[in-house]
């Protein structure tokens, strides 16, 4: 079967041929229909990934259907329509699972859309809602808004009752962002910081894609009892931050990734998915936030258009 792989030597993506893997004890398999991009694949393709990645196999979510169970498992899952949150392998024609990082898709919707829904939006739950507790009327500011967990937090801060703000890379995403939800928002080209501040506004949830000197920029705008929620290091490492405004006003300051998370963590996640966000897309309350949908031979291209900057909101590789 295909499968998208590593060659290091070259920091690029490669369709390799390797075995069809077979579900074992407490697992199913997946005939792939469709799988997401994600900027943590960059990471892993040049190897940068913070942290040691056991699958060879790019790919951490896609959406396909059931035509394997392996001992243990409930044959009920054969045939079932499922997105899959993984640690790696869904950019392939198969992949296996355990059942734990298993949602349905939702109710009329199609594979390729439901393929890029698991990563994105579990991102913006995990922070927004489990870590930080997002409350309603409570303000939100999204960094990298138009990204496709932007667009998921955006749209999920509303759920909550709270109001999103963002910072873009352009006037398409600050466009797009606004349109998805966001109350307001700035381009990070500008002095975003000192717009804020000149609004008046603090923010009580913070959500940084970023790292690197948003942290100190971050902390001037926090409200007292502020949560800001590290989930990416794309502006660096390393920074320099004034600490008084941490204490001053009783900040907390987390980082999470969900790649690392144990699969008790994504199967509560993937039920608060099917509980919060399902019903609200088959209202059309949210918008899945796929923009882009390539083919297999256009995956590289795809990476470089989210290297770039380029690419608005989520993309997915139809594999079928």
């Amino acid at each position: 079967m295909r499968a998208l792989c590593i060659d290091t030597s070259a920091e690029q993506a490669v369709w390799t041929e390797v075995p069809m893997p077979d579900a074992g004890v407490g697992e199913v398999r997946i005939s792939v229909e469709a799988a997401g991009l994600n900027r943590a694949d960059l990471l892993q393709i040049k190897g940068k990934y913070p942290g040691h990645v056991e699958h060879p196999v790019l790919g951490l979510e896609c959406a396909g259907v059931v035509d394997q169970v392996g001992d243990g498992v409930d044959r009920a899952w054969l045939g079932r329509k499922v997105c899959a949150l993984l640690p790696g392998g869904g950019l392939a024609d198969a992949v296996t699972c355990s059942p734990q990082v298993l949602v349905s898709v939702p109710d009329g919707m199609e594979l390729a859309l439901a393929a890029g829904l698991c990563e994105t939006w579990c991102t913006a739950l995990f922070n927004l809602w489990d870590q930080a507790g997002t409350r309603p009327k409570e303000r939100v500011l999204i960094h990298a808004g138009g990204s496709g967990v932007g667009v998921a937090a955006i749209q999920l801060t509303r759920l909550l009752g709270a109001v999103p703000y963002v910072t873009c890379g352009s006037d398409e995403k600050l466009a797009y962002s606004l349109a998805r939800g966001a109350e307001h928002g700035v381009l990070r080209s500008d002095d975003w910081a000192a717009y804020f501040r000149g609004q008046g506004l603090k923010f009580d949830v913070i959500l940084d894609p970023v790292g690197g000197g948003y942290l100190d920029q971050n902390l001037r705008l926090a409200a007292d009892s502020a949560r800001i929620a590290l989930i990416g290091l794309l502006g660096g490492v390393k920074t320099e931050a004034n600490l008084v405004e941490l204490l001053s006003r009783n900040v907390t300051l987390f980082g999470r990734t969900l790649r690392t998370q144990p699969n008790s963590t994504k199967r509560r996640l993937l039920a608060e998915l099917e509980t919060i966000v399902w019903p609200a897309l088959q209202r059309g309350r949210v918008h899945h936030g796929v923009e882009q949908i390539y083919a297999v031979d256009e995956v590289n291209a795809a990476y470089q258009r989210m290297q770039t900057g380029e690419q608005t909101a989520k993309s997915i590789v139809v594999m079928k």
